[in-house]
């Protein structure tokens, strides 16, 4: 699991986005070779596949649909970037927290089922914080407030959310 970031005047690092599992990282710097103003870097031990930019140009260069369907790769995180920052400097922090859970989990499955949904991937209080821009306390305190109203359960390290977290959520993904 990966990052984006960018860093304050003070040198504190913020998260703009997550990058999960199987997503590209470093793919548009790669292509175009030019450097951007933000900091990608995993954020839990990874595996990574490395591919050499001659090799990519090659395959990219070669192969129409390969480069249409990275197109539309892009367009699609470049989208999730931009709604994860305006989610951070929009919304209070329980309601950031109810549109990650619903991204993270439809990022998986398009579609969220009635009842109880398992999310994909752990994440601690720590890193919910990192991710909405909040402090740890207030991600905890509000995590315990959708563990008592039973929009959360946990069974060992798999963690359950309710589809009714999500019913009068405002999600702009869907405006059409």
């Amino acid at each position: 699991m990966a990052a984006f970031s960018f860093q304050d005047k003070h040198e504190r690092s913020f998260i703009f986005s997550l990058v999960i599992p199987g997503r590209a990282l470093a793919d548009i710097d790669g292509l175009t070779r030019e450097l951007v103003n933000v900091t990608d870097s995993v954020i839990r031990p990874s595996e990574v596949l490395s591919i050499t930019y001659d090799v990519w140009q090659k395959h990219i260069g070669n192969n129409p649909e390969l480069m249409l369907l990275y197109t539309k790769g892009v367009v699609a995180k470049e989208e999730t970037h931009m709604e994860a920052m305006i989610a951070n400097y929009t919304l209070s922090v329980p309601e950031r927290l109810r549109v990650f859970l619903k991204v993270l989990l439809t990022s998986y499955n398009p579609e969220i089922k009635d009842g109880w949904n398992m999310l994909p991937i752990y994440l601690s209080h720590r890193e919910y914080a990192q991710i909405l821009g909040a402090s740890e306390v207030t991600v905890c305190r509000t995590v315990v407030e959708m563990y008592e109203k039973k929009l959360m359960s946990r069974n060992k390290r798999n963690i359950y959310v309710h589809s009714s977290l999500f019913e009068d959520i405002y999600d702009w993904t869907e405006i059409q």
